[in-house]
């Protein structure tokens, strides 16, 4: 085979355009011998996280965490830059449960109403409704892809016991497993091993964080935080697994704990600010940012360049969706 041009593509792939002897029999009109002149595009490498959930609040499935918010008032999810921008699903006291429950790596939009216990997804893949009930009034949503499939799992946190409720999207199993309990403790699911699976992860405030990992079913502890810290995980570093990472609303400090090694302290924000942490500039590593409610901007600290990008989008009363409510919940 002869290359006679090769380009490389945004993503990391590669287009080549090649001459080749053809050696083959299909198709049947090309002879053993023939020369084919054809075009490939090569996949991107594989690296740490290409395995990775979508980006949080990825909606468009671009790579990117999209400015969004869910309005109360109506119901009304709004996406920048989506076709069509509004849309209504859900009402005024239904919690925000977005998340990529059919693995098309888009965000799905998705609520759960406390009252009844149920979850109502809109799935981005084919534009169909699901429901399912699942949990009880005073459990904590905490869906994320706690069996590695691809696909975000409904899951719950029941603060009362500790116990983590996981209904498998694999098979339609469930699974309890009861890892916290402790009064104050703020469930945080991450992939903190690297494995593509969600691990659950406990952050006790002012003190400790616990994680079982999926991989070994080994738990760790790190004390890391102060009181009032507001718990911000993320792949801060684009290694592939979840960092240990602080908020601290009284100075605007972010500290983070690289899993790639070292520690990172950043300020940014005020104290009213609320922590939006996700990938907004698309390079897989998770981007500091916060929402300021009463003016509903968003400051976004890009990873890829160190630029900071002003964004004006919802209004005081908004939920900033990329903040996970079980977070959200406590804080604010």
């Amino acid at each position: 085979m002869v290359i006679n041009e090769q380009s490389s593509n945004p993503d990391g792939s590669l287009t080549v355009n090649a001459v080749h002897q053809y050696l083959g029999t299909n198709p049947p009109d090309v002879l053993t011998g023939d020369l084919v002149i054809g075009q490939a595009t090569c996949g991107v490498p594989a690296g740490p996280g290409a395995d990775r959930a979508p980006a949080v609040a990825d909606f468009d499935g671009d790579g990117a965490t999209d400015h969004s918010v869910f309005r109360p008032e109506g119901g009304t999810w709004f996406v920048a830059g989506a076709t069509p921008e509004a849309l209504n699903y859900g009402e005024p006291t239904d919690t925000p449960v977005p998340a990529d429950y059919d693995g098309d790596a888009k965000v799905d939009i998705a609520v759960r109403r406390a009252s009844t216990g149920t979850w109502f997804i809109h799935r981005s893949s084919d534009n169909t409704d699901t429901a399912l009930t699942y949990g009880v009034s005073s459990d904590v949503p905490v869906p994320a892809d706690y069996d590695g499939d691809g696909k975000a799992d409904i899951a719950l946190y029941r603060p009362s016991t500790g116990t983590w409720y996981v209904h498998q999207s694999t098979n339609d199993a469930d699974v309890a497993t009861t890892f916290g309990g402790i009064a104050g403790d703020i469930p945080v699911p991450g992939d903190y091993d690297g494995d593509t699976k969600a691990d659950l992860a406990i952050y006790r405030p002012g003190s400790t964080w616990f994680i079982h990992r999926s991989s070994d079913n080994a738990d760790t502890a790190l004390g890391y935080g102060a009181a009032g810290d507001i718990p911000v995980p993320g792949d801060y570093d684009g290694d592939g697994s979840t960092d240990i990472a602080i908020f601290r609303p009284s100075v605007g400090l972010w500290s983070i704990h690289n899993s790639a090694g070292g520690d990172t302290a950043v300020t940014y924000g005020v104290g009213s600010d609320q922590p939006v942490a996700g990938d907004y500039d698309g390079d897989a590593k998770t981007d500091i940012a916060i929402f300021r409610p009463d003016a509903g901007l968003w400051w976004v600290h890009q990873s890829s360049n160190n630029a900071d990008v002003a964004t004006t989008y919802g209004v005081g009363t908004d939920i900033a969706l990329p903040l996970p409510h079980a977070i959200r919940r406590v804080f604010f």
